[in-house]
């Protein structure tokens, strides 16, 4: 694969990781609804939320290095 292509496919990537982060309160709705994970929501929508934004950042950093390295 070149690094046009990984590129891409991490850019694709992170448009995915973006459009999750966007629908997570959608997401975690039926988890929301349930009395019992009431007290767990908020937090596993934190985890969750800085999961994702982490995986973007090192998938944007690799991104980065490839661009430097194919120029």
């Amino acid at each position: 694969m070149s690094s046009t292509e990984a590129i891409k496919k991490l850019e694709t990537s992170n448009q995915h990781l973006q459009t999750i982060i966007e629908h997570l309160d959608e997401q975690l709705a039926d988890i929301r609804s349930d009395p019992r994970l009431e007290d767990l929501v908020d937090d596993l929508e934190q985890l969750f939320y800085t999961y994702l934004k982490t995986w973007i950042k090192s998938n944007s950093e690799v991104i980065e290095i490839l661009s430097k390295d194919s120029k």
